[in-house]
């Protein structure tokens, strides 16, 4: 994403107290607290597991695990350093979809 919010209500604070536009004590401006926020996550994990006896003391189970089940894009947080990059998005936050199988014998 190029611009996940609007980059032109943001600017650099003077930091130098001999050139106009010097605000002390000011490092991030006069905008509240958590006036960013990144893009939602939705994950989505399951497994399935069969247990199977083989005798009276002994069992097999199957097992078979999904995380992020449905492959759905989690985008990290945007570029928040004034600068190159402010405002972009150019991570995930989750993996893609990852799928694993397990065989477990219980004796």
């Amino acid at each position: 994403m190029d611009r996940f919010f609007n980059t032109a209500a943001f600017v650099v604070l003077q930091t130098n107290p001999a050139l106009a536009g010097f605000v002390p004590n000011q490092a991030f401006g006069n905008s509240g607290i958590g006036v960013i926020r990144g893009p939602n996550l939705i994950n989505f994990d399951f497994n399935l597991s069969k247990t199977f006896k083989v005798t009276e003391r002994n069992s097999l189970q199957f097992r078979a695990e999904f995380f992020n089940a449905f492959n759905r894009a989690n985008f990290g947080v945007p570029g928040i350093t004034v600068g190159a990059g402010f405002g972009q998005i150019v991570s995930t936050a989750t993996e893609a979809r990852i799928i694993q199988f397990g065989l477990k014998y219980k004796f």
